[in-house]
């Protein structure tokens, strides 16, 4: 990937969220984003000003006259710039009207909308950033927990990418003996090159399996973690629901059956994004609507990662209740024995034969009784190899992940292939492979339509 700027046509976007608020900006980057700026600015002249500083004016139609809006102009010449180009940003007044006026201006006197994520993807082929960096940036825009922001912090640091290219390097070195012995073997022996890849194939596969080890931590961190509430009628599904948001987001009534459709609102559970997903309870039932909405239910169970399966202590156990116990004991879940402030029905020595004791927290959710003790066990259940994030490089998306693992397929080849005795040369194949993937992650070795596609999945003025 080369680090030198490129000349790009300047590009023009909103980077602020639509609808009304204290200020909007509309950003230029590229060769003309001054000379475009000062076009539509009455105030100083933009193309004579210092770099990194900001000016009060007015933006003014060119052709009419008529004054859009006041403004504070800001000019950040190249290279110290997030994408190493001429950047210029308009902060306005919020409102879609005038910002949108501004911009339309802008794109009158030359400027290019910009398409998703190409103000990132500038600094990424300008050597500004690298993939795993550019891929933090949208994770911190949507971290939805200071845990997940802490992660995406790091990456954007670098501490990834670091960590990727000392990896890389020290294949490269070892690839580059290889050459040495195959193209000069007075010089070295087979069994000294041999010992060599296999210490570094093991060395570079352990770094890579740490880093595997954080894969579900990071990925629940970036993309949530789908959790369904489930339980036939009036267990306390919707109260537990509303009790965890810290609102009434659910209808909660005494009246059996009053949840018919699947809700879904995030929350955030001792650093660990939680999709919430309250469901319609499950039971046999001639009502239409009603089935609709259990089979719903159903489906939530297979597609979640957690399940907290809610019951009812001041009943009886069910066959019902029998039924949702046997069709979730493959999934990761907690059993909510709840109403611990009702008299006791439930035989709990028939349920600890069918569940283990320690699946089990007891709840009483109108004195939330339990629900501290709930979200440690959601914590540790997703985090309890990780106690801090704040130190921890992790991987965090599907495409790293991928990669990682393609990556320690091919150095297990290698080591296979050193214990097969297989000669060097294609041995060494293999090892170039893994050299390989490791670059697609940071996109020193990833192909442009990866690359387009990546950005694409960017919003407008990022």
């Amino acid at each position: 990937m080369s680090t030198s700027i490129t000349a790009y046509d300047t590009i023009a976007a909103i980077s602020t969220p639509p609808g009304e608020g204290a200020i909007s900006i509309v950003r230029l980057s590229g060769e003309t984003a001054v000379t475009t700026a000062n076009k539509v600015f009455k105030g100083k002249d933009l193309t004579k000003v210092k770099s990194h500083t900001i000016h009060y004016g007015h933006i003014v139609d060119p052709e009419t006259g008529d004054l859009i809006d006041e403004v504070m102009v800001s000019v950040m010449l190249a290279p110290k710039t997030f994408t190493r180009e001429d950047v210029v940003e308009i902060n306005c007044h919020g409102g879609i009207v005038a910002t949108n006026r501004i911009l339309q201006l802008l794109l009158g006197e030359g400027a290019r909308m910009a398409e998703p994520g190409e103000f990132t993807k500038r600094a990424f082929l300008n050597g500004r950033i690298d993939l795993t960096e550019a891929e933090s940036v949208m994770d911190l825009i949507r971290a939805k927990t200071d845990r997940a922001m802490q992660v995406a912090v790091n990456q954007l640091d670098g501490n990834l990418h670091t960590l990727i290219k000392r990896l890389r390097q020290e294949i490269l070195e070892v690839l580059a003996q290889v050459e040495v012995n195959i193209d000069y073997p007075e010089y070295d022996t087979d069994e000294m090159t041999t010992k060599m890849l296999l210490e570094k194939a093991q060395t570079v596969k352990k770094a890579i399996e740490q880093l595997l080890t954080t894969a579900s931590q990071g990925k629940v961190l970036r993309e949530g973690l789908a959790t369904a509430i489930v339980g036939r009628p009036n267990v306390g599904k919707s109260s537990l629901l509303n009790h965890m948001l810290h609102e009434d987001k659910a209808i909660v009534t005494d009246v059996a059956g009053t949840t018919r459709d699947v809700l879904e609102e995030y929350v955030n559970v001792r650093g660990v994004p939680l999709k919430l997903v309250d469901t319609a309870g499950i039971h046999d039932t001639t009502d239409k609507v009603e089935k609709i909405g259990v089979e719903r239910s159903r489906q939530a169970i297979t597609q979640a990662d957690l399940i907290l399966l809610v019951l009812d202590q001041s009943q009886p156990l069910t066959a019902e209740d029998r039924e949702l116990i046997a069709a979730t004991a493959e999934k990761k879940r907690i059993i909510v024995l709840n109403k611990q402030d009702l008299p006791k029905q439930l035989d709990t020595d028939a349920l600890y034969q069918l569940v283990k004791p320690n699946e089990v927290i007891k709840t009483a959710i109108p004195t939330s009784d339990g629900m501290d003790e709930l979200d440690e066990r959601i914590a540790k259940l997703f985090f309890g190899g990780i106690e801090n994030s704040q130190g921890t490089v992790m991987v965090s998306n599907a495409r790293q992940i991928g990669l990682l693992r393609q990556a320690s397929k091919s150095l297990d080849a290698v080591i296979a292939g050193i214990d097969a005795g297989m000669p060097i040369d294609l041995v060494q194949i293999d090892m170039t492979a893994a050299w390989d993937k490791l670059g697609e992650i940071t996109g020193e070795s990833a192909p442009d339509e990866l690359i387009t596609q990546l950005f694409s999945q960017f919003c407008l003025g990022k």
